[in-house]
This record gives structure tokens, C-alpha cells and sequence, in this order.
């Protein structure tokens, strides 16, 4: 990706591009070391409630700032949700600075901080969506997917720096630039979306609620594309569950006498993983622009779903590597394509609420591809590439079938 493209975008879409990138880089610095951080403070059975607790509460609240965006306007949700991250920064600052420390006070500034970040998205999306066309929401998701990628290694590496020596340091730096996004989106975000009146006189919020997401449950192509997204993600999730665990036990060997075992395997995998999609996104977009949408998607897809499978089976160090970069190629081919379809098929007045359900759909996969290591325990690893590929396989057909709207661009 280059700066030219970055100049094309409506001022909505490079302000909420930057924010997201910043928010990207301080989420990865801090949440994945939260456990660690609980659990040395509180014990693991505390710190594994206090996630789970998060992530419930989280959706939920995504939920509502998928529905309130669509009530009160994109704007007013981001503004709102920014404030009490910049507060929460801030609070989780002084609860671990020199002159005070509170493990409690970092829970729940913490807890905040994982919900109105999940209220904030969907709001962020249909922004994102109100301000793109048709035409470029394909370069824009392409810039977004790479971007968010880039993102999450920088984070992972300053928080590897940082979070366990630094912590004060590290969210202090995090609240100062919070003020700055925050400032950011108050001063030159233009919300053009105008909620319906009727909608707000008519139900209360619950009610409002309720009403909202039956309608987008009740549109079928976009259900089916949900659940088409859910079944292919999960076998990404498996990289971190039953892929991890059998390559801890399958491999176990050395190249030019240097010893390869499962986690050095794994970690070859996802540094694998991300290069291709920092350093080969631009050229692997330009190739894709050439050809129908229809025809990357699908693409994309089977690259994807051959990948992971072979990833469940193979034991040879070159297949495996091979293996991970036709998935990794087929991601960064299907996924800008996929979420333009979300947008594509989002009504106007509902899109915040769209948002809200495409994203569930892909919390849904990772709890899915949870289930893998369940079932790893009967079925050999030629049987789990097999079912990987069953699942890719339905997926794909959901894909088909979802995609066949007039709502939609094929071009």
C-alpha cells in the first residue's frame, strides 16, 4: 500500500484509518499481556473470569453501539466512546504508576476500555461506509486490512518491550495519544448520516434494540453470509488451538542444525504470515483490481481453505511453510472482498446494526475453532484436514449463495 492511495479517501475515511491505526497498535500493546498480568496478580481462576466476563460484556456492547449509531449518528457514538477510552487510559496510567498501584482499578478501567472500544467499531465502520463508494470500497478495505495488520505486529512488539517493565510508561503514552484522536475525530469527523425521528419516538431503546436486529436477522443473504464468514474463520482460529498443539507434538527436527519443535514452527508460521501480508498486500491488490470481485472472493477462498488444511496434516517443514503462505495469500485476497459485501448488503438506515452482527459472526468463529482441539482428540490429523476442509467447503457455499443479491456490485 502507498501514500498515494491513502490521499484518494474522503477525510472521513483517512481520520478514522489513522485513529484506528493508533487504537490498533495500544489494543495489541496491552490486551494479549492481560492475562499474564491478572493472572500473576490475582491467580489464574481470576484472571480467566475477568477475560471472559470482557468478551461477553463486550459483544453486548458492540450490540448497542451498532444500534445507537443507526439512532443518534455515527459521530456521537465515536465521540462518546473516545472519551471514556481516553479516561480509562488515563485511570489504568495512575493505577500502575510509581506513586500508586491498584490491580482492581486496572480491572475495571480495563473492563471500560474493552467495551467502548467494541461499542466504538461498528459506528467506525458505518462511517467508513457512508463516506465510500461502491467503487472503492474494495482499495479501501484492502488499505484497512493492511494497515490493521501492520498494526497489530507493532503493537505486539512495543508491548513486548514495554508492558512488563513499563506499564506506566506504556498506557500514559497510550493517553496522551488518545487526547489526540479524540481531538482528532471532534474537530474534523462529518457525520452526513441523519437517524430517522420516527424510529426514536416510535420505540424505547430496548425495544429499539430488539427491533433493529430482527430486521437484519430476518434478511437472509446477509445471515448466510455471516454464518459463511464464521465457518471459514474458525479454521484460522485453529492456529492457535489444534494446529499449535500438533505441531508441539509432530514436529521435531533441525535445518542446517538449527532445532525446529512446535513453538519455533509456529512462530516460523506466523512471521510467515505477516510479512506476506505487510510486504505483498499492494502488489497482490493491484493483481486482484484486474479481475471480476466474484473471481477474487472465490479465490481467495479455496487458496485459504486448502491452506489450513494442509496446516492440520502435513509434517514436512517446507510443506507447512508453503502451506501458510497460500492461506495468507488467499486472506488477503478474500477478506477486503468480503467485507465490501457487508457493506454492499447493509441497509443505510440499519448500518451500524449490520456491523454489529457481521462482526459477532466473526466472534463466533473463533469460539467454533476452539471446538478443534475438542475434537482433535478423536480424529487423526488426515481426518481434521478433512474436516477443515468440509467446513471451508460449506463456507464457500454460503459464500455462492449469499452473494447472488441485485444489491451487490459484481465488477
Amino acid at each position: 500500500m502507498n501514500l498515494s492511495a491513502f490521499k484518494q479517501f474522503h477525510l472521513n475515511i483517512k481520520i478514522r484509518m489513522i485513529v484506528s491505526f493508533i487504537s490498533d497498535i495500544a489494543e495489541m500493546s496491552i490486551f494479549p499481556f492481560m492475562a499474564i498480568y491478572f493472572s500473576s496478580n490475582l491467580g489464574a481462576a481470576w484472571a480467566g473470569a475477568i477475560l471472559t466476563l470482557t468478551t461477553v460484556v463486550s459483544i453486548i456492547f458492540g450490540m448497542y453501539g451498532g444500534f445507537f449509531a443507526d439512532r443518534f449518528g455515527r459521530k456521537k457514538v465515536i465521540v462518546a466512546g473516545s472519551i471514556l477510552q481516553t479516561a480509562s487510559f488515563i485511570m489504568i496510567a495512575l493505577a500502575n504508576s510509581p506513586w500508586f498501584e491498584s490491580v482492581w482499578l486496572t480491572f475495571v478501567m480495563f473492563f471500560l476500555l474493552s467495551i467502548t472500544s467494541r461499542f466504538i467499531d461498528p459506528a467506525s465502520e458505518a462511517l467508513l461506509i457512508d463516506a465510500s463508494s461502491e467503487d472503492e470500497q474494495p482499495l479501501m478495505y484492502r488499505f484497512i486490512y493492511w494497515s490493521a495488520n501492520l498494526a497489530f505486529s507493532i503493537g505486539i512488539l512495543v508491548g513486548a518491550l514495554f508492558f512488563q517493565e513499563h506499564k506506566f510508561e506504556l498506557f500514559l503514552g497510550f493517553a496522551i495519544l488518545s487526547i489526540f484522536t479524540f481531538l482528532l475525530t471532534l474537530g474534523w469527523i462529518r457525520d452526513d448520516y441523519v437517524p430517522k425521528n420516527e424510529e426514536k419516538k416510535k420505540n424505547g431503546v430496548f425495544s429499539g434494540l430488539l427491533s433493529s436486529y430482527i430486521k437484519v436477522l430476518r434478511d437472509t443473504r446477509f445471515m448466510f453470509l455471516c454464518i459463511s464468514t464464521l465457518l471459514v474463520l474458525s479454521l484460522e482460529s485453529q492456529l492457535y488451538g489444534f494446529i499449535a498443539v500438533r505441531l508441539s507434538e509432530d514436529i521435531h527436527t533441525s535445518v542446517f542444525g538449527i532445532i525446529i519443535d512446535g513453538p519455533r514452527m509456529l512462530s516460523i508460521l506466523i512471521i510467515t504470515n505477516t510479512i506476506i501480508v505487510i510486504f505483498a498486500s499492494s502488489i497482490l491488490g493491484k493483481m486482484a483490481h484486474k479481475f471480476n470481485i466474484k473471481t477474487v472472493l472465490f479465490a481467495g477462498l479455496f487458496l485459504y481453505v486448502a491452506g489450513y488444511s494442509f496446516l492440520a496434516w502435513s509434517k514436512l517443514i517446507i510443506v507447512l511453510t508453503i502451506a501458510i503462505a497460500i492461506a495468507t495469500i488467499g486472506e488477503v485476497l478474500f477478506q477486503p472482498v468480503r467485507s465490501t459485501y457487508v457493506a454492499q448488503l447493509a441497509n443505510k438506515d440499519a448500518r451500524g446494526s449490520y456491523i454489529a452482527v457481521s462482526g459477532l459472526s466473526m466472534d463466533a468463529g473463533q469460539i467454533l475453532g476452539s471446538f478443534g482441539l475438542m475434537v482433535s482428540a478423536f480424529l487423526s490429523n488426515a481426518m481434521m484436514a478433512g474436516l477443515f476442509l468440509f467446513i471451508g467447503g460449506l463456507g464457500i457455499l454460503g459464500f455462492f449463495w449469499s452473494i447472488q443479491n441485485s444489491r451487490l456490485k459484481t465488477k
